[in-house]
């Protein structure tokens, strides 16, 4: 069955590019603005890059997307509020920054101790029905979203080894959104650091750590501080593509379609590249031997998974569509062996 949808959408993908092919050159070429949430060379912005160099390839360089930093255009916090009003017409960022205006983007970025791979994400959003979910919020400010991996590998970075909750005492850990509850559930204390910062925060003792991707040990050079990092992950964590649905209705009916239906598939494998750099982020520091792996055993994780459900239930009862959301991600931990009732 699998092989057959395969070599459908294979079929379609060749006879979008065809089509898109035999297009007159005169035909006029959209050009699109996109602003990105993290700094030019960091992997989230790289996934901008290579998802507009996608959509030029397809589209036979008839929809060119020109990417602006992080602020040009609005400031992070306010990407959806000027993306809804079509200010641009698209965006690589990050869901936690905009729990206020969409609570549902608290199920797309990753809950903590969830989805541990890709693939449990992937099985969560198309086949158990969160991807709709989620989507059905989104839909309500005119945006058609995509969910596209970061860091396979999201949690402590300290500068002592974390391998039981008792390390965690005492211990000022730098942490967003969610994860912020996270880290206080666990007995720590939270502050909130810019990344730009918290290389300089650990360095001068004024942090203990923080949860952040395992890219950052590499792309922020964060290893030089960072003397261990825990595992196994909090969570695969993900960033989301987001398109202004009447830039995507604007667009010529052929080229509407490639970016419909291809970004789906273009997004999958721009998370393959991120995980793997995530991987090789962390597998060069400790090969550098300036990091360390600080593993929590299963025992430690089932005490965890006692304190921080709380926190999945406070969101489940936001709202039924919240609830419905924290029921199909319960469901499928209870189907993996990791129950967060």
């Amino acid at each position: 069955m699998k092989k057959k949808y395969f070599v459908l959408f294979l079929a379609l993908a060749v006879s979008l590019i065809i089509a898109v092919g035999n297009v007159s050159a005169a035909d006029k070429v959209v050009k699109w603005k996109m602003q990105v949430t993290h700094p030019f060379g960091n992997a989230g912005a790289n996934t901008a890059f290579f998802w507009a160099e996608a959509m030029e390839k397809m589209t036979n360089g008839r929809l060119k997307v020109e990417i602006f930093p992080p602020n040009a255009m609005c400031p992070t916090s306010q990407i959806l509020q000027f993306l809804e009003k079509g200010v641009f017409d698209a965006a690589i960022t990050y869901g936690g920054f905009y729990t206020g205006m969409i609570p549902e983007t608290d199920l797309e970025i990753g809950l903590p101790l969830g989805h541990q791979t890709w693939d449990e994400v992937w099985d969560a959003m198309w086949k158990r029905g969160l991807g709709d979910v989620i989507q059905e919020a989104y839909s309500e400010h005119g945006i058609k979203w995509y969910p596209c991996a970061a860091d396979c590998y999201y949690h402590f970075n300290t500068t002592t080894p974390i391998t039981k909750l008792e390390d965690l005492k005492g211990k000022k850990i730098r942490a967003v959104g969610v994860y912020g509850k996270y880290v206080q559930s666990l007995g720590a204390s939270v502050t909130t650091v810019h990344p730009a910062e918290m290389f300089m925060a650990m360095k001068l003792g004024t942090i203990d750590g923080a949860i952040y991707g395992a890219t950052g040990l590499q792309d922020i050079k964060l290893h030089e501080v960072v003397k261990y990092y825990t595992l196994p992950t909090a969570a695969q964590i993900s960033l989301s593509l987001v398109i202004n649905k009447k830039s995507i209705e604007n667009l010529p009916p052929e080229i509407r379609s490639v970016v419909e239906i291809g970004s789906r598939y273009i997004v999958s494998d721009l998370s393959n590249e991120y995980i793997t750099h995530c991987k090789n982020s962390l597998n060069k520091s400790i090969a550098m031997g300036s990091t360390q792996i600080s593993w929590l055993p299963e025992q430690e994780l089932k005490k965890m998974r006692t304190l921080v459900r709380p926190i999945w239930d406070e969101l489940a009862a936001k709202s039924p569509r919240m609830k419905k959301g924290v029921d199909i991600l319960k469901q499928q931990m209870r189907d993996l062996g990791r129950s967060m009732d």
